[in-house]
């Protein structure tokens, strides 16, 4: 091995981080609330207001949000559309919804709802992530 200027190669390693799901609520923040809520023996009705803060540090195009398991705010799993949000910028998006009683009365209540949001990023790459949504009745 010939030394340059007396200095010895260095080996090295890349080490790759990757940001879990436990750690998505410092690239979004999700606050949730339920309106004009009504019920009558067939069915339960009102308005979700869904939140969506992006603390990402970058731009999140074509944004949509559902919940990850059936609960007491949404009842099923389709997707939200939330659209694009630039770092730093909050949206409010409204979606009415109308279920079956039979399925609201068997969702689990007063569990923490966790929301999985998908966007593309900036690099045109497909991104999901979880964060646990906050109640604001």
């Amino acid at each position: 091995m010939k030394l340059k200027h007396g200095l010895a190669p260095v080996a090295g390693a890349l080490l790759l981080l990757f940001t879990p799901s436990s750690f998505a609520e410092d690239l979004f923040h999700v606050h949730y609330r339920l309106t004009d809520l009504s019920s009558d023996e067939h069915n339960r009705s009102g308005t979700l207001h869904l939140n969506v803060y992006n603390t990402s540090g970058e731009h999140a195009l074509d944004m949509v949000a559902w919940v990850t398991e059936p609960n007491q705010v949404t009842y099923d799993q389709r997707p939200i559309g939330v659209g694009d949000l630039a770092d730093g910028e909050q949206v409010e998006v409204l979606d009415y919804f109308i279920v079956p009683v039979e399925i609201t009365e068997a969702a689990p209540g007063d569990e923490q709802v966790i929301w999985r949001l998908e966007y593309t990023g900036p690099l045109g790459k497909r991104r999901s992530v979880d964060v646990a949504g906050q109640d604001v009745q």
